[in-house]
């Protein structure tokens, strides 16, 4: 599917309407915060640890902009630490939606490999997974030909650790709302192929900025007070459960297309 070019990457960032926040110092945070109460900016934090890697990447919230947009907001921190302005109606402009349909008897749609699914405006919406943002990322490089978006599925998180946060790219990744348990979504039909199609309720898409010996470390759009911290295995759980996405920016090879 094309997208529309608007506007590229510039030195400067526009973030319309989402409020920005750096964190330089991660919180921790327990995996029992419930989604609709998201932790405290007030909550204690812990020193710098000499052994984390962490990278500065300006935090935006979804809350009252995106309230289902998770994966377009973490996008939008993607973008802007690569000097990508845009704005949440230009992201959404980008984006491919499909609405679940009914005809009484089934309910049909596509897959969120395909589009995003419901309104990322509405508490209704579903989402979508790492082959559409990686061509809604891809977008906003385009013109300058210089850097792609590549989409890292099936890659271990100690490798995303090791390739990429340690070189200083950020990593989008698919787990859940605090890292809880998943459960069971909507269901339906795929209009293209006849298949079911199985939503994990719970799904939740985060932007990886550190890591160390313990935890990996997110800007999270669903919280407010910036980068959060999870330990190691819980997160390796949630990512495994959501098909182990993930998504990142990097520079263009001799051998890319």
């Amino acid at each position: 599917m094309a997208f529309a070019l608007a506007a590229g990457c510039t030195s400067y960032f526009t973030f319309c309407r989402i409020h920005t926040k750096t964190a330089n110092v991660p919180r921790e945070k327990s995996a029992a915060v419930t989604a609709s109460k998201p932790a405290s900016a007030s909550e204690s934090q812990k020193p710098a640890n000499p052994g984390r890697t962490l990278i500065s990447v300006p935090h935006l919230s979804q809350e009252g902009v995106l309230p289902t947009g998770c994966e377009l907001v973490s996008a939008m921190m993607l973008l802007n630490y690569y000097g990508c302005s845009t704005t949440a109606d230009e992201i959404i402009k980008r984006t491919p939606k499909s609405s679940l349909l009914s005809d009484g008897n089934a309910v049909y749609g596509m897959s969120p490999n395909q589009a995003f699914i419901g309104d990322p405006r509405s508490g209704d919406g579903l989402g979508c997974y790492a082959p559409v943002l990686t061509a809604v990322v891809d977008s906003y490089f385009w013109e300058g030909g210089k850097k792609e978006a590549a989409n890292l599925t099936g890659t271990d998180l100690d490798a995303l650790a090791r390739d990429y946060i340690a070189k200083g790219s950020p990593v989008l990744i698919w787990a859940t709302v605090d890292m809880g348990e998943p459960g069971i979504g909507k269901s339906w039909t795929l209009a293209d192929t006849g298949g079911n199609f199985q939503w994990i309720a719970g799904e939740h898409c985060l932007l990886m900025v550190g890591f160390d010996s313990e935890k990996y470390y997110f800007n999270d759009p669903l919280d407010s007070g910036g980068a959060v911290s999870y330990r190691k295995s819980l997160v390796e759980d949630r990512y495994r459960a959501l098909g182990k996405q993930a998504v990142t920016v990097r520079s263009v090879s001799r051998t890319s297309t």
